[in-house]
């Protein structure tokens, strides 16, 4: 069996970033893996003519006769794959050379993971030079999934014995948080780990899908909550719900008025209270997690709405940051 198979599905790729990804997977210092790379813009002949410049017997290309869709290229390469891994690797990022090795090494390692991923450094545009370090532990990355991707999905690489023994396929509905939905499916039958080693390069441009699909990618983000709440047979009034779509996760949504963020306090509180209750989810794991989002809610509606919050920091049993709020409440109090 081939140890790992690199899958890079295309669209409209960009010459230089292609050449560039392409470059530092064959540089790998890891090098039994193939390379499946899969054009989903076919009508491109430049990314034929690009491939047709690389001699090297592990690049295995072929192309969609139509366009079909981001999900659906990924399920198709899984498919094609043949390693006893799969490695993710987009068109337009770059491998750091010992990505592969480490964690390949860690994988052999460590049987009870099914799912790796690592840290990555942001690059390409102004002010996104910075690394992200994800959180390590199963209970840790499982307690962030109903707020976001907690194993960034281009750094990953899985089993596919588990794949294929329990039919996980990336969800066709989803364009952006399918990597969510595949984190999700793969915590039913194993435990998902983050590598702290920074191993990855995630390119930031102009023409990347998350810059271009904010719209759907927003009522994906509520797709995602809607199942994932029925999975756990957890039931919201609607407006928690509405909130919890539109506020509690996407940060950049201003909090105005102190109903909405009354709404926040009390639907976190009631899904940290079921979770103590039923323990689905790592207890204090998933309460600090509910702590977190309330506290940047709370700051968001004191720097946006101008309110003064003073009541819900003190009542909150959440574990917030107390002294910051009130330190923030107290130093835009003048507003009022």
């Amino acid at each position: 069996m081939i140890p790992v198979s690199v899958i890079m599905p295309l669209y409209n790729s960009d010459d230089e970033y292609l050449r560039k990804a392409i470059d530092s997977v064959l540089k790998q210092s890891f090098t039994d893996y193939e390379f499946l790379i899969l054009n989903d813009s076919p009508q491109d002949d430049k990314i034929r003519r690009i491939i047709a410049t690389y001699n090297d017997d592990r690049i295995k290309y072929s192309e969609n006769q139509q366009n079909i869709g981001i999900p659906q290229s990924y399920n198709k390469l899984v498919d094609m794959a043949q390693g006893k891994y799969i490695a993710i690797m987009n068109h337009d990022d770059i491998m750091k050379p010992n990505r592969l090795k480490i964690q390949y090494n860690y994988l052999e390692n460590h049987p009870e993971v099914g799912l790796l991923g690592t840290g990555y450094k942001k690059f390409g545009e102004i002010n996104r030079f910075k690394a992200i370090i994800n959180p390590t532990k199963h209970e840790d990355i499982c307690a962030y999934l109903l707020f976001k991707s907690s194993v960034h999905h281009p750094t990953m690489m899985y089993r596919r014995s588990i794949l294929e023994e329990h039919k996980i396929r990336y969800n066709e509905n989803f364009i952006s948080l399918n990597d969510r939905q595949l984190c999700y499916e793969f915590s039913k039958y194993s435990l998902l780990a983050n590598l702290p080693d920074v191993l990855y390069k995630y390119r930031f441009h102009a023409n990347m899908a998350s810059k271009k699909q904010k719209v759907l990618i927003r009522k994906e983000r509520a797709m995602f909550h809607k199942l994932w709440f029925a999975y756990k047979n957890i039931e919201l009034a609607p407006e928690e719900i509405d909130i919890f779509d539109h506020y509690t996760t996407y940060g950049r949504q201003k909090v105005k008025d102190m109903h909405t963020l009354e709404v926040i306090c009390h639907t976190l509180e009631h899904l940290s209270s079921i979770n103590y209750q039923r323990n689905f989810l790592d207890k204090e794991a998933f309460r600090k997690i509910c702590g977190i989002y309330y506290t940047k809610r709370c700051l968001n509606a004191i720097c946006n709405g101008q309110l003064n919050i003073s009541k819900l920091i003190n009542q909150t049993p959440l574990p917030i940051n107390k002294p910051l709020l009130k330190f923030c409440n107290m130093l835009l109090g003048w507003r009022k």
